[in-house]
């Protein structure tokens, strides 16, 4: 592995923000980090924010070198000197920056997932042609096949008829579309699927409660208390401790360009083992009733719960699962290097609620 300095978008996110600290404790590497700036808070005093519960914000200016950017601008927005410094200085671009909510507009989702990604390779390929750039690493999704249609996932194939659950998942797609097209046009790119990344497996903590987190919330709370889904369908989460231990590995190696990598639980937990947690380790939660998917009928339901089905319509895919994945390149590849798939069983599904409870993001 390369030991020159790392540009990486998407730091502030859970993922992004996790995998900058892993760097610094590990490695000696410098790394750029483009962060856009906020009103009168610049890069840097958005940087120092965001890594001062860590106890790292001390390296801003030293080890932690932030880029002011938008990576929904044309060039994301850099300047002359910062577009010099990266090409002079950058081995390697990880691009994690997206929009993750899965209810999130239409034009949102475009306008950071696809066109952030647009930018993201037009800058790669300025920084391959004219600086030191060695690769690309794309962070996709599991779910860029679309959830709501029976599939099995290949790793380095992109669903040609996908059912998208939102815009998320369809902007992904998209963005994927066009990482692999410039791929096969000889960028050397990695690409990482995760799926829904959550609390670290040991101690279930996480920085950030969302993309599924929410939907938790509307029934930990009471503000839903009917399911449609079904007690044996599963959905996959993996702990956010596997996927950066599974991203640090597979970047080192330099026989991964060209690939795609599902970062996925490959024995996912059922809805009725977090039915089961819910009501053996937090009896206080309110009850749910899971009705069969095909049987359910909204007009049956008040007009507010009504309103808010339509509402987690975009995450009733995540939960009703209807996807697997080929893990040949992530379980062949991760050999011999100490990463291990996950187990998300009965134990990581109360860690991982108890984390949210202790943080009083759940009442219980």
């Amino acid at each position: 592995m390369s030991d020159r300095p790392l540009f990486v978008t998407g730091a502030t996110g859970a993922l992004g923000r996790r995998l900058v600290q892993e760097w610094l404790e590990t490695t000696d590497r410098t790394l750029y980090l483009l962060i856009r700036h906020k009103g009168l808070h610049s890069a840097a005093d958005r940087a120092r924010k965001l890594f001062a519960p860590l106890g790292l914000d001390g390296m801003v200016g030293g080890r932690i070198r932030a880029i002011d950017g938008d990576v929904t601008k044309p060039g994301f927005g850099l300047s002359a000197g910062d577009r010099d410094l990266l090409r002079a200085e950058a081995s390697e671009f990880f691009h994690i920056a997206a929009l993750t909510e899965l209810n999130g507009r239409k034009e949102e989702s475009e306008r950071i997932n696809i066109g952030g990604t647009t930018e993201a390779l037009r800058l790669a390929r300025d920084l391959l042609e004219r600086g030191r750039l060695e690769r690309l690493f794309h962070f996709s999704t599991a779910y860029v096949p679309g959830s709501l249609r029976t599939y099995h996932a290949r790793e380095d194939e992109l669903n040609p008829d996908p059912a998208f659950a939102n815009h998320y998942e369809s902007s992904k797609h998209e963005a994927e579309r066009r990482v692999r097209g410039a791929m096969a046009e000889g960028l050397p790119v990695t690409i990482f699927r995760p799926s829904i990344v959550v609390g670290d497996s040991r101690s279930g903590e996480v920085t950030e409660f969302n993309v599924v987190y929410p939907f938790f919330k509307l029934y930990a709370h009471g503000i839903l208390d009917v399911l449609p889904a079904r007690a044996d369908e599963t959905f996959n989460v993996v702990p956010i401790d596997f996927v950066t231990q599974a991203v640090r590995a597979l970047s080192s190696r330099a026989d991964t360009v060209g690939k795609t990598y599902h970062l996925v639980a490959e024995r996912p937990p059922t809805i009725g083992t977090l039915l089961k947690v819910k009501d053996t380790e937090f009896p206080r939660m309110p009850p749910i009733k899971l009705v069969d998917p095909d049987e359910f009928d909204q007009t049956r339901h008040s007009f507010l719960v009504s309103r808010i089905q339509r509402y987690i319509e975009p995450y009733l895919g995540y939960l009703r699962c209807k996807l697997t994945f080929d893990t040949t390149n992530t379980r062949s590849d991760l050999d011999g290097m100490g990463v291990e798939f996950p187990e998300t069983d009965y134990e990581f599904l109360t860690r991982i609620l108890q984390y949210a409870v202790d943080k009083k993001y759940l009442i219980a």
